[in-house]
């Protein structure tokens, strides 16, 4: 058979219904596959952040030796600067190399971290002297020789602030992570005394505590965060396991 020397053959083109198919399977796949990747962002997230809240306790727990079993304390109340030099984000920084960023989780969305620290600028209170984020922390203040219930109650030295006298050390949560947003977000420690009066407990932790910083669903019992407990380990735990009423909880260590 004699063929042409210019004749080449012919191939099938795409058609513009066939291409849109194929940039409908394209879209369909990217679609699945988005979600998968976004929740394996968030559990590496998530890891991350227990590491630094292991190294939080660490250096608790060296300040603890140094300081006949007591523990740090906190001094930045909702909504004011309140007073810095008491709060554990000063007196734990030399126990972790000065580092002001490990106070900061790898979870943290907010917006109101300062500028020199690499956020948004967003002031939680506005004004002559505005008020910023100062770490993504806060301490169970059950455990806070300042503004424990049981001080509010009772008076100062009531209360629990020191490691003897913990009956269950391993039960009792001592970091948590604070509100990205809100006047809570500019805190130290949350008032877990308030959730006892509430409806919808976990709706009213969530104004104060990050109780979705690892799944971000819509705050709710099953919600899930990072806690770190006062024998020094932490988990990723459902806030219903956290709080459950006044006489179940992790975080009054005092005896029931």
């Amino acid at each position: 058979m004699h063929m042409h020397a210019g004749r080449r053959a012919s191939r099938p083109a795409f058609t513009i219904v066939e291409l849109m198919v194929v940039v409908g399977i394209v879209a369909a796949l990217a679609a699945l596959a988005l979600p998968a990747l976004a929740s394996a962002r968030r559990t590496s997230l998530a890891t991350a952040d227990l590491a630094v809240m292991r190294s939080l306790s660490s250096a608790h727990a060296s300040y603890m030796n140094l300081n006949e079993d007591r523990f740090v304390d906190v001094g930045l109340p909702h909504g004011s600067s309140g007073q810095p030099q008491r709060s554990f984000v000063t007196t734990l920084r030399p126990y972790l190399d000065g580092n002001a960023l490990a106070f900061r989780s790898p979870l943290d969305a907010s917006p109101h971290w300062p500028t020199e620290l690499g956020g948004d600028g967003e002031p939680v209170v506005a004004g002559a002297n505005p008020v910023f984020r100062r770490t993504s922390y806060g301490m169970n203040n059950w455990l806070s020789r300042s503004f424990s219930p049981a001080v509010a109650l009772d008076g100062p030295g009531a209360g629990v602030d020191r490691l003897q006298q913990v009956r269950d050390p391993e039960r009792i949560a001592c970091f948590l992570l604070m509100a990205e947003r809100g006047s809570y977000a500019s805190a130290d420690h949350p008032h877990v005394e308030q959730w006892a009066n509430s409806p919808n407990p976990a709706r009213t932790a969530a104004t104060q505590v990050q109780v979705n910083a690892v799944d971000r669903r819509t705050p709710q019992v099953a919600s899930l965060a990072n806690w770190a407990f006062v024998d020094g380990h932490v988990r990723t735990m459902p806030f219903e396991d956290i709080w459950r009423s006044v006489a179940e909880n992790r975080l009054d260590p005092t005896p029931r």
